[in-house]
Formats: structure tokens, C-alpha cells, sequence
């Protein structure tokens, strides 16, 4: 509990990310502005809305290196755990139930001992503000990791004793390898996974390095430029990255897997657009100079949105 009280007085959480009212207007805004500007969807605010209680988001965590950005209140090792705490808020306020987070990888530990006591340096900072806002917003705490000899594994376990009665479901990942699939234990810890809907990528524009099987069978990509640390994200840019992720989630329903074309018409649309016109868009969403770029997939081409 003192732990608790220390970190309250370091972060005050009411002022560090917007109130739930202020997230909203910035979720009706933006998917209006977008939806105007973006070919073959159109669905209604309220439609959008209630969408978001199905969407998961897996959300790989990457740059906080090379993204220079900072806040002279952020403490450097606190600022990458404050971004999934913003992301995490963010979906829950807007109505989500549950999202899934990439802490790290084992790769990590093939740069060396002195940058991977930097990856366990900020989950060990970064932990108790984690399970600070986790109690007091209904946060549950999943960790997963199969490492039995994982330096931080009673870390770990705390944190998920401490917030197991939280009602949304985040799973933060740990010295995650995709070989987790192939042993009965890594594919038993992956089974309890939700079903990702939307795939997000940051900094790197690949799909590879965090691959989970089975659970992403139908997965939407995401591409976000900017790096995942708190100082780096406004929460309207927040909202915009949870908006992006849902758009390509509606863009892509019903593509993967198990299409099933309407009729001819349909057919030549796609080979009009896609093949003919080779059709790209960019879209701006706003006036003055954009500060997050997003790329996502639509049956008939790509769309640069910048933010």
C-alpha cells in the first residue's frame, strides 16, 4: 500500500490523460472527419460507438529510443509503461473490453546485457504505476510469459493477484517467442488470448516479430509511425490511433478467410480501383501541420491518413 500512496504523489492520473468526456468528443470528431474522406464504408457514429466493444487491439510497443520526444515531468524509464497506460484508458473510456500488449520479445536479449537491463529497468519502474491505475480503474492484469526463470517473474505474478478483479482484460505479453505455439505450455498461455481483430505495428513496417498463431487469423494491419512513449501522444492522438485501428478493422470484416463477392458488379469495382487506378489516398484530418501518420489496407488499396 505504500507503494501505492509514493506513486499517486509521482503521477497524478486525472491530470495526465483527458476525462472520459473530453475522449469521447475526440472519438465522435475524428471518425466523423475520417469517414467523410475514406472510399466504400460508411457507418454512423453510433454504429462506430458500439463497434468498439468488440475491438482488440494488439499493440506492439517499439521506439522508445528514437522517439526524442519528452515532458520535463516524465521521468525517461516511466514514459514507454505511461503510453500503454494511456492506450489502456483510451479503449477502456470509449468502451472497449479488452486489448492485447507487447512488452517485449526474447530477441530482446540478443542485443546485449546492457540494453536488456534497460528493457527490465522500465518494467520495473513502470510496474507499479501499471498496477497503480489498474485497481483503481477495473483493470485486470494478465502477464504472460512461460519463462519459469524470467527475472521478474514475481513481479509478474503480483501484479496479476493485485488487479485480478478488474473487468477489462489487458494482456501484456513477456519474453514472447512465436516457438511459444509449437510447446503445450506456450500454446496453452496463447489459447487464453482474445481473438485480435486489429494488429498494430509502430515504427516498423512489418508484421513479423511478434506473430501470434491462431489468434490473429483474421487480423486487420496497422501501421503507426510514432513511437510508443507517453511523451509522444497527445490523448487526441491517442483517440485517433484507437479510430485508425477500428477503421481497419471495419475495412477489412468479411475479407479474410471467408469472402464471398456479391455478384459481378462487385468483382469489377475491385478490378477498377485496384488494378486500374492502382488507387492510394491520402488523407489529412486536420489543418494545421500533422504530427501521427497511420497506413491501413482496404479491399481496393491503401490510405496514408495523417493526424
Amino acid at each position: 500500500m505504500g507503494a501505492r500512496y509514493i506513486y499517486t504523489l509521482k503521477y497524478d492520473f486525472e491530470k495526465l490523460f483527458a476525462s472520459s468526456l473530453t475522449i469521447r468528443d475526440y472519438f465522435h470528431n475524428i471518425w466523423s472527419s475520417v469517414i467523410e474522406k475514406v472510399d466504400s464504408i460508411n457507418i454512423s457514429i453510433e454504429e462506430a460507438q458500439e463497434s468498439i466493444k468488440e475491438l482488440i487491439i494488439y499493440d506492439i510497443l517499439d521506439g522508445s529510443r528514437t522517439s526524442l520526444t519528452s515532458k520535463p515531468f516524465i521521468e525517461p524509464k516511466d514514459d514507454m509503461p505511461l503510453f500503454s497506460i494511456a492506450l489502456i484508458h483510451t479503449l477502456r473510456v470509449l468502451g472497449a473490453k479488452s486489448c492485447v500488449i507487447m512488452i517485449h520479445t526474447s530477441y530482446n536479449r540478443e542485443r546485449g546485457g546492457k540494453e536488456f537491463k534497460r528493457v527490465l529497468g522500465i518494467i520495473r519502474s513502470g510496474a507499479e504505476l501499471v498496477k497503480q491505475y489498474s485497481i483503481e480503474h477495473g483493470i485486470r492484469c494478465n502477464c504472460l510469459c512461460i519463462n519459469k526463470n524470467y527475472e521478474l517473474i514475481d513481479l509478474l505474478k503480483d501484479i496479476e493477484q493485485q488487479t485480478k478483479e478488474g473487468v477489462f482484460n489487458a494482456y501484456f505479453l513477456f519474453d514472447y517467442n512465436e516457438k511459444w505455439y509449437v510447446t503445450e505450455d506456450g500454446f496453452n498461455t496463447l489459447n487464453s488470448l482474445p481473438d485480435i481483430n486489429v494488429y498494430v505495428r509502430h515504427t516498423k513496417f512489418q508484421p513479423s516479430g511478434g506473430w501470434i498463431p491462431e489468434k490473429m487469423s483474421k487480423s486487420a494491419f496497422l501501421y503507426s509511425q510514432n513511437g510508443t512513449v507517453y511523451s509522444n501522444w497527445e490523448p487526441d492522438e491517442l483517440v485517433a490511433l484507437v479510430t485508425m485501428a477500428l477503421l481497419a478493422k471495419k475495412f477489412n470484416e468479411g475479407e479474410v478467410l471467408s469472402k464471398v463477392y456479391s455478384g459481378n458488379d462487385e468483382i469489377q469495382s475491385r478490378y477498377i480501383k485496384r488494378e486500374l487506378d492502382l488507387f492510394q489516398k491520402t488523407v489529412c484530418l486536420r489543418k494545421h501541420p500533422p504530427k501521427k501518420l497511420f497506413i491501413l489496407g482496404s479491399p481496393i488499396g491503401t490510405y496514408q491518413i495523417y493526424y
